[in-house]
């Protein structure tokens, strides 16, 4: 996304100023804050899923009996909480999170 972002706006400068330079800056705010915000935070008891602003939308609080890793995702009472397909993690980190949870 921050490739065509930095395409769109380098069009509209040989172009000239159009609806696609708006696309373009938008795109480009956007595109800067996923790649600086976490869309998640795991601690050992509750996962905080947060939007680009850095704001938490929702909370899962969980027990380590609660929890299940089944094809790369994390499932909290029956519930899909996150996919390790779009965050920054893969599925052996998060099992380590999980191990060192029920160790502690």
């Amino acid at each position: 996304m921050l490739a065509a972002s930095i395409f769109i706006l380098y069009v509209t400068l040989v172009a000239g100023f159009t609806l696609n330079s708006i696309t373009g800056l938008v795109l480009l705010v956007v595109s800067i804050l996923m790649l600086t915000r976490n869309i998640a935070v795991i601690t050992p008891n509750e996962i905080q899923m947060m939007n680009l602003l850095g704001m938490t939308l929702k909370t899962y609080s969980y027990t380590p009996d609660q929890i299940v890793i089944t094809n790369n995702s994390i499932i909290i009472n029956n519930k899909k909480v996150l996919s390790t397909l779009w965050a920054d993690i893969n599925i052996k980190e998060v099992r380590k999170l999980v191990l060192q949870t029920e160790d502690e």
